[in-house]
């Protein structure tokens, strides 16, 4: 997607809505998921899956930005924010949504990608053991 500067013209601030923080290697283990499945408990914080990537999404508004979606410290931003996109990127404007890849909102969507993906008895077995303790 290509990405134009004019473009923030007419965005609403999705990119200064989350932060992503990249999980330093791909998660294999059911101890490496267990953690990330931890994490998705927190219902401000979401996973994002491209390809062998893996990165923490953490919702929350920059203190920055405005009623209007500008940002009020435009002038002096820091450098990640005036980069950001990168031009091969493009903005995804008013969704995550729009973000390559996969995002687990919450650990039983992870669990059901797990189980059925990637044949994980282990998370098929967890995945169970949540929904019968919801519906008791």
């Amino acid at each position: 997607m290509y990405f134009n500067g004019d473009d923030c013209k007419f965005c609403n601030g999705m990119c200064c809505r989350y932060v992503t923080i990249d999980i330093e290697k791909e998660p294999r283990s059911e101890d490496r998921f267990d953690e990330i499945i931890w994490w998705l408990f927190n219902p401000n914080i979401k996973i994002l899956k491209n390809g062998h990537i893996w990165s923490i999404l953490v919702m929350g508004k920059c203190e920055n930005l405005n009623e209007s979606n500008k940002c009020m410290i435009y002038e002096a931003r820091p450098d990640l924010c005036r980069e950001y996109p990168p031009e091969e990127d493009g903005c995804h404007f008013d969704s995550i949504k729009r973000l390559e890849g996969t995002i687990f909102n919450t650990a039983e969507e992870l669990l059901t990608y797990l189980a059925v993906e990637r044949k994980k008895e282990w998370a098929k077995k967890r995945l169970e053991k949540i929904r019968s303790i919801k519906f008791i």
